[in-house]
């Protein structure tokens, strides 16, 4: 059986650790660029809960606590149950 090494990135929370999204799975990219991008994407789909915070800090939206819901609010972000209803600051 043939077996070939094959190096890819995936977004992790840097509070909790979690990898995985709604569905259970997690995503793989080919660079941490790609993945931080997948996990951020501000479109109205499951993904659209992570943040990346303005010092550098991804967190998720899986897990409901204090320490995320206080990172999301520190980059501008109110989250709700729905993802259809996360606002963003106006400038």
């Amino acid at each position: 059986m043939a077996t070939r090494l094959v190096t890819c990135y995936v977004a992790v929370c840097d509070l909790c650790g979690n990898t995985t999204h709604d569905e259970g799975f997690t995503p793989h990219y080919d660079s941490p660029d790609e993945a931080i991008e997948y996990a951020v994407d501000s479109g109205f789909n499951e993904r659209s809960g992570w943040t990346l915070t303005p010092t550098g800090v991804l967190v998720c939206d899986q897990v409901k606590d204090t320490a995320h819901e206080d990172a999301h609010a520190a980059a501008g972000k109110r989250m709700s149950g729905c993802a259809m209803s996360v606002t963003f600051p106006r400038d």
